[in-house]
């Protein structure tokens, strides 16, 4: 993984190309990497231009400094109280609680795998961050948190994708709680998808894991993201509203053997990594 000197700084964020990975890191070391207005816009900004772009498979969210991310900004709690309302009276207060919404409903879809990996303390927002994520890492001794709750605050931002990752059960248990949980803790509830015990192997295992995503067809892994948010939560396969999706399914499945396939299957053949760059015949 890059480190941080490298790259363009975009505000509190710097961003880094290594092929086909974009690495976004959260550079506000100082305050805990906090979801800020600033940082929440920076965020935007980067997901929105990875996602057009054609070159970039992999979009990484990482936090620079002892702590992922310790969620919203709290320290300025006096001036967002003072502030008015804009046209439409609505509270500005929710209308900056719901910007942060907006980035993780946009960071969800995008047509790009994500990653984010927290090695440090992931609270809050910073929690949901992970939660939102395609693929979650985490050290063993980094701690992941809701303490919304325990301040009189609630996540209601964060929750619909913290319910998706955790299932509803464990969503409520450290919601309703504010119980902080480690890395080990975290990967057995399904917080993290993979869970690194050694420092030492931290760069080296988020490589891996980025590596791995990109060595697939970028087609094929675009849709699949797509059609995994399309089925959420369809139980039934008997049930007719399966139709539209799998008659959508089967033309994909189609047009992938007449495209990336080609070349994956001769790759297979031939003992060689596919080249997705090469033109199809």
């Amino acid at each position: 993984m890059a480190a941080s000197e490298d790259g363009r700084a975009t505000g509190p964020l710097r961003v880094n190309d290594r092929g086909p990975i974009r690495h976004l890191e959260l550079d506000r070391p100082e305050a805990r990497n906090p979801l800020d207005p600033p940082m929440i816009a920076a965020l935007t900004a980067a997901v929105t231009e990875a996602g057009q772009d054609a070159a970039v498979r992999v979009v990484l969210i990482t936090g620079r400094g002892k702590a992922f991310s310790a969620g919203g900004n709290l320290g300025n709690i006096a001036e967002r109280l003072a502030a008015t309302a804009e046209n439409g009276g609505r509270d500005p207060i929710a209308t900056g609680n719901r910007r942060y919404g907006r980035f993780l409903q946009l960071f969800a879809a995008i047509p790009k795998v994500t990653i984010v990996a927290a090695a440090g303390a992931a609270m809050g927002g910073g929690a949901g961050l992970v939660c939102a994520a395609d693929i979650s890492v985490g050290a063993s001794s980094a701690s992941f948190g809701f303490p919304e709750t325990r301040i009189g605050l609630v996540p209601g931002q964060i929750l619909p994708f913290v319910a998706a990752r955790l299932g509803i059960g464990n969503a409520r248990r450290l919601m309703l709680t504010g119980e902080r949980v480690d890395g080990r803790e975290a990967h057995r509830l399904g917080l993290l998808d993979y869970l690194v015990e050694d420092p030492g192997d931290w760069d080296a295992r988020v490589d891996e894991i980025a590596a791995t995503v990109v060595r697939n067809a970028p087609a094929a892994t675009s849709w699949t993201k797509s059609a995994l948010a399309r089925t959420a939560g369809r139980a039934d396969p008997e049930g007719g509203d399966l139709d539209p999706y799998l008659d959508d399914a089967a033309d994909m499945f189609a047009r992938q053997m007449r495209s990336e396939a080609i070349e994956g299957v001769a790759a297979s053949r031939e003992k060689r990594d596919p080249d997705w760059s090469r033109p199809i015949p």
